[in-house]
Order: structure tokens, then C-alpha cells, then sequence
């Protein structure tokens, strides 16, 4: 399982999200210490996320099809303030791909909320836009439902977090950095990697406009964000895709849909790119 069953339920409590983003101080003796997540894109690249939660110490790393430990891509903790190893339009793709490979994972949802403090809003970024998907994730965090025979034995709040903690984690260290900042040791940072993992990660969100359910009706539904209407389009065309339906289906959260309406719309979003002198500037 990419996100281990242990960060899934550690992010059912408002006190790891706290330490996550430096608003509490690290648990002395926690359990478990240490913990990976991956996040698989496409043909064999997956960015994998180490969580110290002794030290309140997180990597970002790439492994690729031809590596067995991760190229470093970022690091943080509570002296080096949120590093840029992804551009949010980076970010924005690829949780997107993990959506659509791994429907318990919906997008804007735990992926973003765990890869945020990496991607930091640039100048080159609409920060209405990010904070709008980033605001979108943090609330997605929901407590497990007990069973429907099973009576709760306090009361029962179905969000993680308060509006209140939202607000403070959309203030994200680095606003108006330059984009083409990564992290200080930007000769190692796999750029070439990084960038046929976007490759990669644009191709695989494009197969769904090669679905046979994806006919043109739905595309025009799409374009015309008939929200509504382009669910029953879907649904009689034979999607059975978990990810689009449920994006699409009552109760809707905006920035769910919205995405999923792009895709079918065939819009998808174009990472920032430059040559190898900005890429390295550091």
C-alpha cells in the first residue's frame, strides 16, 4: 500500500497535522518513529516521502525504474524552512495521476496535504488558485465512520481539521520565491528525472481522453462544466471509473470536480519549464 495504514490513521488526528507543519513541538518517544509513503506516477517513478517524526525531520525523494533508494529532491525540518522540490503545477498533476490510479486517494486529498510543504507558492503561481486546492485537501481529511450499528461514543465531527487550523496551514513558507529555486544543492536535484516524470504523468492523465466511454457528448458536457449532466453522460456511456464518478456525484466538492472536469475536457496542466541554466540557479 502506498500510504501506509499507519500515516492513514495518523492523519485521522489534528496533532500530527500540528507537528506535520511545525505548530507543535515532536513527540519525544513517538510510534511509530519513522515512516515512508509512496506516491507511484507512471513507468516505474514514484515519489517517496520519510517521515522522521522523533526529530520532525521529512525528505522528498524520486526513485526511478533504474534506482533502488530514492535521488534526494527536498528535505525539511524545523531549520531549513520548506525547500522547493516541486512546482504546484507539478504538484497539482501529479495528484491527479495518483487519484486516477488509486481511487482511495481522491485528489485534492492526503497527497497534497503531505507534498504541500515542498511546493511552495512562487511568484510564477496564482496563490488564490493554490491555497483554493491546498484549502480543498486539508479539508477532504475526514475521521473514519463507524459503523452504521455502532453508536459513537463521543460526539462525532466527520473533518479532521477546523477552519481555523485550515487557514493557518495555507500560510506556506515561501510565497513569492522565484520558480526556478529547488533546494540549495540544486547540482544534484534530478531535474531530467523530475521532467520524464511529468512527461510520464501528463501521458497517463491524457489515456482518459482515449476512453471509449469518453465520447463526445461527454467531452462537450466537459468543455460546458454540466457537472450533473455530465455524470449521467459518463455513467451511460459504461464509466465505471471509481475516481470520475465520485467526483461527480452528490454531495460535490468544487475542487474535486473541477480537475475531473478538465480531464474529460481534455485540458491538462502544463508544468512550468526552463532551460538548464534557470533550472540549476540556486
Amino acid at each position: 500500500m502506498p500510504v501506509p495504514d499507519a500515516l492513514r490513521t495518523l492523519s485521522h488526528d489534528p496533532a500530527f497535522w500540528a507537528d506535520y507543519f511545525f505548530r507543535a513541538i515532536p513527540d519525544p518517544d513517538p510510534d511509530p518513529a519513522e515512516l515512508r509513503a509512496t506516491f507511484p506516477i507512471a513507468g516505474g517513478y514514484t515519489l517517496v516521502l520519510d517521515l522522521d517524526r522523533r526529530f520532525g525531520t521529512y525528505a522528498l525523494g524520486l526513485r526511478t525504474p533504474t534506482s533502488v533508494e530514492p535521488i534526494p529532491m527536498a528535505w525539511d525540518d524545523r531549520s531549513r524552512w520548506h525547500p522547493h522540490g516541486l512546482l504546484w503545477p507539478e504538484l497539482e498533476l501529479i495528484g491527479r495521476v495518483v487519484a486516477l490510479d488509486d481511487p482511495s486517494l481522491p485528489h485534492p486529498g492526503l497527497p497534497v496535504a503531505l507534498l504541500c510543504r515542498f511546493a511552495p507558492i512562487t511568484a510564477e503561481d496564482d496563490a488564490a488558485a493554490v491555497r483554493g486546492v491546498l484549502g480543498a485537501a486539508l479539508r477532504s481529511l475526514r475521521m473514519p465512520v463507524p459503523p452504521a450499528e455502532q453508536e459513537p461514543l463521543f460526539p462525532y465531527s466527520p473533518r479532521v481539521l477546523s477552519d481555523a487550523q485550515v487557514d493557518d496551514y495555507l500560510t506556506v513558507p515561501g510565497e513569492g520565491m522565484a520558480g526556478t529555486l529547488r533546494y540549495a544543492g540544486s547540482e544534484v536535484f534530478p531535474f531530467d528525472e523530475l521532467a520524464e516524470t511529468v512527461r510520464l504523468a501528463r501521458r497517463r492523465v491524457a489515456r482518459v481522453a482515449a476512453e471509449p466511454w469518453r465520447t463526445e457528448r461527454v467531452r462537450e458536457l466537459a468543455v460546458r462544466r454540466d457537472t450533473p449532466a455530465l455524470l449521467a453522460a459518463l455513467e451511460s456511456a459504461g464509466c465505471d471509473h471509481p475516481t470520475l464518478l465520485d467526483a461527480l456525484a452528490e454531495p460535490v466538492t468544487p475542487a474535486e470536480a473541477a480537475w475531473v472536469v478538465d480531464v474529460l475536457a481534455g485540458d491538462i496542466p502544463v508544468p512550468l519549464r526552463w532551460d538548464g541554466s534557470e533550472q540549476r540557479r540556486g
